[in-house]
């Protein structure tokens, strides 16, 4: 599938927001890697899975475009600030909010702050939480340059299988130069606000999820090496109407690791809500 791409102007900076798909309205935030509608307007393939049925509207956070865009966000709630303007600009009917990874944590951010603009709130793998028994693990120290070349480190906490064809060809040892150039500065926009240790992580937000006063489905890769299990139940269990689904053979890229069984949960969960 091609999606139409857009320039929404915001007050802090212009969004690109790719639309495709019919049914009921999904605004989608997407992680570091693997999910964001290409410059071209091909869509990964767990979103066009998802806009079978619905609208979706898959937004490209700052600097994942263009580096150029960052110094308009200097903070969470520059982001947050930002995010919720462009809410406002699509002029959606309380849309459906799904977020994953870093995605999923900027959803969650919004959802405390304007809960009444959104119909349901979905987590995928989602970051944010400052957990001591179990924190997030140190993603930009596994993502920095090898001087021996290599990629195993990173594809080792992102996939469920770090020798699989899925994790090989997504995060090969040596990539072309093209592909070497964008997944760096998709790192470089997630530092962003993602970089301070404990990576990707607010210190309010766990304190704060019972502001999220939307229908809320949480959706995790059972093997997850980035936020393991305890970052999706202390989402389920802060977030008082919420249910947790977990799925199998898949870990920090789930996206890719499993799009059917994604796009499945979270259109089933959407549909039921959907009124």
């Amino acid at each position: 599938m091609i999606a139409d791409l857009a320039s929404v102007p915001t007050p802090l900076l212009p969004f690109s927001v790719a639309t495709f798909g019919e049914g009921p309205d999904v605004v989608y935030l997407h992680d570091v890697l693997f999910d964001l509608v290409s410059p071209d307007g091909e869509v990964p393939q767990f979103l066009d899975l998802l806009a079978a049925e619905h609208t979706v509207h898959a937004v490209a956070l700052p600097g994942f475009r263009d580096l150029r865009e960052l110094p308009a966000v200097e903070d969470l709630d520059d982001y947050v600030l930002a995010l919720s303007d462009l809410l406002s600009a699509l002029s959606l009917e309380r849309p459906h909010l799904v977020g994953t990874g870093l995605g999923g944590w900027l959803a969650a951010e919004l959802a405390v702050h304007r809960p009444e603009s959104l119909a349901t709130l979905t987590l995928v793998n989602a970051y944010g939480l400052g957990l001591e028994s179990q924190p997030i693990s140190r993603f930009f120290d596994a993502a920095a340059p090898n001087p021996l070349g290599g990629r195993r480190e990173i594809r080792e906490l992102l996939f469920a299988d770090p020798d699989g064809p899925v994790a090989q060809s997504n995060l090969p040892d040596f990539p072309d130069d093209d592909v070497n150039e964008r997944f760096f500065a998709h790192i470089h926009a997630a530092a962003r606000i993602g970089w301070s240790p404990p990576a990707f992580y607010d210190p309010k937000l766990l304190s704060r999820l019972g502001r999220v006063r939307v229908p809320t489905h949480v959706v995790w890769g059972e093997e997850n090496a980035v936020a393991g299990m305890g970052h999706a139940r202390a989402y389920e269990s802060g977030i008082d109407d919420s249910s947790l689904t977990t799925i199998s053979g898949a870990g920090q890229s789930i996206v890719i690791e499993q799009p059917e069984a994604l796009a499945k949960a979270v259109a089933s969960f959407i549909d039921h809500h959907d009124t």
